[in-house]
This record gives structure tokens, C-alpha cells and sequence, in this order.
């Protein structure tokens, strides 16, 4: 068993100073090593910045992260209009398509989160749309001796498990680090992992790599035992699942095998089988 890693991945500001800002990681660096994340971005956002829109063919997820001052408003044509606060996840499942909107549930308070595009295999591509979620006080912890908290949010981490589950094995940890952990990950598994703040170092297969704050690496190939050790107490994500190693074809927000599918999705967005929202409120 082994395991490779990618390069570092710096993130990239973009959109600082005004309503939205973001550190926004370029995960083709990392080439498969990455799947099945698609998308993990880090963003601030006040007031309604962005309008309803359509996704298809992967898995939305938005994390609100403890300190974030507000909490996160989803609402989408399935019906669902709902409050998420601080610690607190929104699992999208898009499948054969919906259209939603996520904005600050407050305008006058900041949202802070993660911002994550989970890929599907092809056989729940076109799965009927579902929102899961979780609020903080339903999310399991682990804790150590040392310090060390792992929020658990989806998946599993030390015989801790969340309740939310996906239609795809995927894990979803917050980490506050202020000594090591550590997880097995397993063959044909790939991991990211994300440093908010802080630096800590990743020892797999013999090798060492150190991160800091606003930087990641991905973790690939037949598997093995990963450890996080910190050098300053550190906030940190990781995430996992298993790599899907099919054709993707990306057309704005949907993601499909084959372009035949993106005209399908297209036809099924413009034709309203996507369904509608209701009118914005914000009583």
C-alpha cells in the first residue's frame, strides 16, 4: 500500500473587499487525486449577491463554519426554504436537476463557510433531487486528551459517526488540532486536506508535508495510515471519498458524462422540469 501526494495548492483570493469574497482552490493541479471533489472554496458573503440557478449531476454542499457571524438561508424548487446556523451543513444531492438559491439569512451579518461540489458516479447522476442537512447540534464530536475536537459531518472518524448520509461514501471532518490525529485511508480512496489556519504537517508512506494556513493537499493512490501533527494549534477540513474515474463533461453548473446528458439537462431546464422557486421573501 501506498500513498501519493499533489503538489501544495495555495488559495486563491478573488473578490475581496466587496459583498463576496473568496479563497478558492484550484484543485486540477492535484489531477485525480482530488475526486471526487470537484469544487472547495472558502467564502465570505454578505447581503444576496447571487441570483436563483440551476445544478445538476454532483452533490452542493455548503458548510457554515462555527464562527461564521450568521447562519445560511437555502432555498430551492423543491419546496425546501430553510435556516441553517453556525456549525451547520446543507447537503444538496442535484442529481437530474433543481434550481436553488443559499444566501445569508441575515443581510446584515456575514456568512462564513466552505463552499464544496461533490462528484457522483454515473449510476446516481441522474438521482431525484434531495437536500440533506445537519444543524450543529446534531453533529458528533470526538475529542482527545490532547485537545485535538473533530466535528464529524458526514461519514465516520473514530467509531464516530454523523447521521447525515449521502448517496456515495464521502467523509466530511472539522478539525481543531493541537496535537496529531490520525485515519486510515483506504485503496482506491483519495483525501483533501484543508488548512483554514494555522500549519501542521501530513506524514503518509514515509513522506512529510508541512501546510499552513490557505493551503492543501491532496492524498491518493492504494492506501495507508495518514497523520495530521500540528506545529501551531491548527483549523483544518478534511475530506474523502472514494475516486470516480469517469468522463466529465462541465457546462456551467452541470456536470454530466456525456454531452448528451448536458443536452438533456439543458432541455430539462429550459422546458421547467427543474421545477420553479417561489417568490422571494424575506420575512
Amino acid at each position: 500500500m501506498s500513498i501519493q501526494f499533489s503538489p501544495v495548492i495555495a488559495a486563491q483570493e478573488r473578490g475581496t473587499g466587496g459583498a463576496f469574497s473568496v479563497k478558492a482552490l484550484d484543485l486540477a493541479g492535484a489531477g485525480d487525486s482530488a475526486s471526487p471533489v470537484l469544487v472547495l472554496d472558502e467564502f465570505r458573503v454578505r447581503g444576496r449577491p447571487f441570483p436563483p440557478h440551476p445544478h445538476a449531476g454532483f452533490a452542493a454542499v455548503t458548510y457554515v463554519f462555527e464562527d461564521s457571524p450568521g447562519g445560511l438561508r437555502s432555498r430551492d424548487s423543491l419546496g425546501n426554504d430553510v435556516i441553517t446556523g453556525p456549525g451547520g451543513i446543507v447537503w444538496t444531492q442535484t442529481g437530474s436537476g433543481l434550481i436553488h438559491e443559499e444566501l445569508p439569512a441575515d443581510s446584515n451579518l456575514e456568512l462564513h463557510g466552505l463552499q464544496i461540489f461533490v462528484n457522483l458516479s454515473s449510476k446516481n447522476r441522474l438521482a431525484a433531487p434531495q437536500m440533506l442537512r445537519l444543524e450543529a447540534h446534531r453533529v458528533p464530536e470526538w475529542r482527545s486528551e490532547e485537545g485535538d475536537r473533530v466535528r464529524v459531518l458526514v461519514g465516520s472518524f473514530q467509531g464516530v459517526s454523523s447521521a447525515l448520509v449521502p448517496l456515495e461514501p464521502f467523509h466530511l471532518l472539522d478539525v481543531e488540532l493541537q496535537g496529531e490525529i490520525s485515519f486510515d485511508l483506504p485503496n482506491a480512496y483519495n483525501a483533501v486536506v484543508y488548512v483554514v489556519d494555522g500549519s501542521l504537517r501530513v506524514l503518509a508512506d514515509d513522506r512529510l508535508q508541512a501546510l499552513s494556513g490557505s493551503t492543501a493537499v491532496a492524498l491518493g493512490g492504494t492506501g495507508g495510515p495518514v497523520t495530521l501533527a500540528a506545529l501551531h494549534p491548527s483549523h483544518l477540513v478534511v475530506l474523502s471519498g472514494p475516486l470516480i474515474g469517469e468522463p466529465l463533461v462541465v457546462h456551467g453548473s452541470f456536470m454530466m458524462n456525456t454531452r448528451s446528458q448536458i443536452d438533456a439537462t439543458i432541455n430539462r431546464f429550459e422546458s421547467g422540469k427543474m421545477g420553479h422557486l417561489a417568490p422571494f421573501s424575506d420575512d
